[in-house]
């Protein structure tokens, strides 16, 4: 179960723990802050493209290893 409740000028976000890592949860948090950033920004479109696939390249750079299998030969 996921509750959102408001109070003041934050939002509490309550869901089970075992739904998502609290890796996913960091991640999460800074793309809302880059989100964020953003639409405060007077980027153009091919600046905030540009941003994206620079944050893709490094983000593959620093979690390939997670993902590809390496063989012993």
């Amino acid at each position: 179960m996921v509750t959102i409740k408001y109070k003041a000028k934050d939002a509490v976000l309550t869901f089970p723990k075992t739904l998502i890592s609290k890796e996913y949860v960091r991640e999460f948090i800074d793309r809302l802050n880059i989100e964020t950033i953003l639409r405060k920004s007077k980027l153009e479109e091919g600046d905030v493209t540009d941003l994206s696939e620079k944050i893709k390249t490094d983000w593959w750079k620093n979690n390939k290893q997670r993902f590809i299998v390496k063989h012993k030969n």
